[in-house]
């Protein structure tokens, strides 16, 4: 309307108000293009969780319609409940994976699911979202052949993270992960840890699994 009035005097500003309005639209145009070029789709979600009744934890990483779920075993079941599964996951949050003869299912929501274990048994697991600023989330490293997976959480209650990990190797062997440095000042660009394997000490780098 600005322009219209300001050249109302005379064919010439008439033409020149109109050359500016199409060139007006034709920016806005480029622009609303733009901006839909450059959408993304949303950032992978990181979730964090326990089995009930065992001392295994659970971490999953979800996006595009993908997921990575990691179950690792404590000090009584690493070397028998740890599983890597994955696959893909319905936009409900649901989803359904096997491995090795065990199958993990999470219902609508994906906060809630259950392992089911080759011999029939059925263990509950829970997930919340991970909380990034205290590095809690899923950690993986490649060494001998497997993905060693580490889990960051902070239990409920306790005032600092606690990490569980396990390391796995050809043959079916496990072993079980520690920090080398205090979990007071572990960060999501990277955590040192160091496993026992067959009399020998190994230190690896464990990064952030943010993709499934």
């Amino acid at each position: 309307m600005g322009l219209f009035h300001l050249s109302g005097r005379s064919g010439l500003g008439l033409g020149r108000s109109r050359a500016l309005a199409r060139a007006a639209g034709a920016l806005g145009f480029m622009l609303s293009a733009g901006c839909a070029a450059e959408a993304v789709d949303p950032a992978p979600e990181t979730s964090v969780g326990a089995v009930e009744g065992t001392d295994a934890v659970v971490a999953a990483v979800r996006g595009e319609g993908k997921v990575t779920l990691y179950v690792c075993g404590g000090a009584s079941s690493y070397a028998t409940m740890t599983r890597w599964f994955e696959g893909t996951a319905e936009a409900s949050g649901a989803f359904s994976l096997a491995n090795g003869g065990w199958t993990a299912s999470a219902e609508p929501g994906g906060d809630a699911g259950r392992l089911r274990t080759p011999d029939g048994a059925e263990l509950a697991f829970h997930l919340r979202p991970a909380s990034l600023d205290r590095a809690e989330g899923l950690y993986a490293a490649v060494d001998s052949g497997c993905r060693t997976g580490v889990v960051v959480l902070t239990p409920e209650g306790a005032e600092a993270p606690a990490l569980q990990g396990t390391w796995c190797g050809a043959g079916d062997r496990y072993a079980q992960v520690t920090p080398i440095r205090s979990l007071h000042e572990i960060d999501r660009r990277g955590i040192e840890v160091r496993v026992e394997v067959d009399g020998a000490r190994k230190d690896l780098l464990v990064t952030p699994l943010d993709q499934p």
